[in-house]
């Protein structure tokens, strides 16, 4: 699988753990979840970075991926910050999520970079 189609699956997850719970805790004997739609804000932000970064890894802008994948991880660990004790498995899976995009993307962008240098460089037996 190239990174193009991983950048995207990592995308889609995003947006997909968008509607998981972010966080959970008791209320008059109810057990009350939060998403990211419930909490709304910067929580649309987190939602659009998972997009920008499913289409900036499709068109290979790593740059602008990595961009895109460091403003995630800096939501979700505010919002785990913020979430405390009462943190649910959503907000974690997104965390670990937007992580493992930031090493794609860097890992990608390198990669695409040594094709780049390689397809510049004259090959000796042209000579």
């Amino acid at each position: 699988m190239d990174s193009k189609m991983k950048g995207v699956l990592l995308g889609v997850g995003g947006i997909v753990l968008w509607f998981s719970p972010f966080t959970s805790f008791q209320f008059m004997g109810l057990t009350v979840t939060q998403s990211g739609q419930h909490i709304g804000g910067i929580a649309y932000l987190l939602l659009l970075a998972s997009c920008a970064y499913a289409a900036l890894s499709w068109v290979q802008q790593y740059q602008l991926a990595l961009v895109a994948a460091s403003v995630a991880t800096g939501i979700c660990a505010l919002f785990a910050v913020q979430a405390g004790s009462s943190i649910a498995w959503g907000l974690i899976a997104l965390l670990v999520l937007s992580i493992i995009s930031i090493v794609l993307a860097r890992r990608s962008q390198k990669a695409l970079s040594n094709r780049q240098e390689a397809a510049a460089e004259p090959s000796a037996t042209n000579d």
